[in-house]
């Protein structure tokens, strides 16, 4: 994967009022009953992916936007009725999401979007660090609506803090 992007101006302030709006809508979808939990990785991921194309090509979060959205379209394919005599594993239908989303990434960087193989394997370590904490139970946070619309706004919050620090 490639840094061809790098060229195009980084907009991290773009950025962090997506993520924000992002966050809202996840929690409003989630705490009013409209989207379900499974929905969580899909909801997150299109929220980052709203972040990265808020921020430009040369900027971050595309390797979580897309490794995170694949995950959820795994999850999609998980519970659809149309897909159901398939009978997909939980881990199987989340790995061939995951790659579809590295996939279209790699395809983007050939377009110029700034690309990592380690933002790869943060975002699929994380993803699958919080898929356990959730599953196991660990932390509370991760069991409710308003944990991941946090997740995103922290997020955002690390980008005012770029935006501030590129000022000085």
């Amino acid at each position: 994967m490639t840094r061809q992007g790098a060229r195009e101006a980084d907009h991290p302030g773009r950025r962090a009022f997506a993520l924000a709006a992002a966050a809202v809508v996840v929690y409003v979808l989630l705490d009013s009953g409209r989207a379900q939990f499974r929905d969580v990785p899909l909801l997150t991921g299109l929220g980052y992916l709203a972040g990265a194309v808020a921020g430009g090509r040369a900027g971050a979060l595309w390797a979580p936007a897309l490794v995170v959205t694949g995950w959820g379209l795994g999850n999609l394919a998980l519970y659809s009725p149309t897909l159901a005599d398939l009978h997909l594993p939980e881990s199987a239908a989340h790995m061939l999401g995951m790659g579809l989303g590295v996939l279209v990434l790699a395809g983007l960087a050939r377009l110029g979007v700034v690309a990592s193989l380690t933002g790869v394997a943060l975002s699929v370590l994380l993803s699958g660090a919080l898929f356990v904490a959730q599953r196991g139970q660990q932390i509370a946070l991760f069991n409710e609506p308003s944990g991941y619309a946090a997740l995103l706004l922290l997020y955002a919050a690390a980008e005012l803090v770029t935006v501030q620090v590129r000022r000085r």
